[in-house]
């Protein structure tokens, strides 16, 4: 995010004596940032390995909107700590992994649902060649998991086959509700994920899926 500064991470396979990277990490954090993961329900600080917002301070984060007091506040706390909206967590090499947004948590009663998480055990499928988990409204959950699903060509996966195959990987609460097939996961020029459509078409009814 470009309120972050420009610079905020560094992965060591660029550095002067270049060093194994891992797959999907961020690298570090550079030396004149600070970095912390918190719990997104208490603010508490986490622990490595532990999944939260990523919070960052340092000189080059912004002091704050122009003219917008309200935007500010709902970013950059009392202590100068700039809420990033991404959830990751640091390991114990000290390398940063962002694994999804916070605006896109799945907040099932009190539990908090990673949709990326979901779709993930959902791509190791071999029957699966795309998928997309997004929050459907529930009168007893608040919200629970739906996932979207491509199917590999001439695959019969059925809804209950892909239910009883997360259930097998998860705990309760990330346990699919619904599973609706469709031909393509509506995605940006970049890839990315357009969850909005996804949601919308739940709230119409499911009409035009396939």
């Amino acid at each position: 995010m470009t309120e972050a500064g420009p610079v905020l991470s560094f992965c060591m396979s660029f550095a002067k004596e270049p060093m194994p990277s891992k797959p999907g990490s961020c690298g570090m954090v550079v030396r004149n940032a600070e970095l912390k993961v918190v719990d997104v329900s208490t603010g508490a600080s986490l622990r490595r390995n532990q999944r939260g917002e990523i919070c960052i301070r340092g000189a080059q984060i912004m002091k704050g909107y122009l003219n917008n007091e309200t935007a500010t506040k709902a970013t950059v706390d009392g202590d100068g700590w700039l809420h990033t909206g991404d959830i990751g967590y640091v390991d114990d090499d000290d390398d940063i992994f962002i694994v999804d947004r916070l605006k896109e948590i799945i907040k099932y009663k009190g539990f908090q649902v990673a949709p990326a998480e979901i779709e993930a055990l959902l791509l190791a499928h071999d029957h699966v060649v795309d998928a997309a988990v997004v929050a459907m409204k529930d009168d007893a959950a608040g919200e629970v998991p739906v996932a979207f699903i491509v199917r590999v060509k001439g695959s019969e996966l059925s809804e209950d086959e892909i239910k009883r195959y997360i259930a097998k990987q998860v705990v309760f609460y990330k346990r699919i509700s619904r599973a609706f097939f469709m031909q393509a996961i509506p995605k940006s020029p970049s890839g990315k994920i357009l969850r909005k459509v996804l949601t919308q078409k739940l709230e119409e009814g499911l009409h035009n899926l396939c």
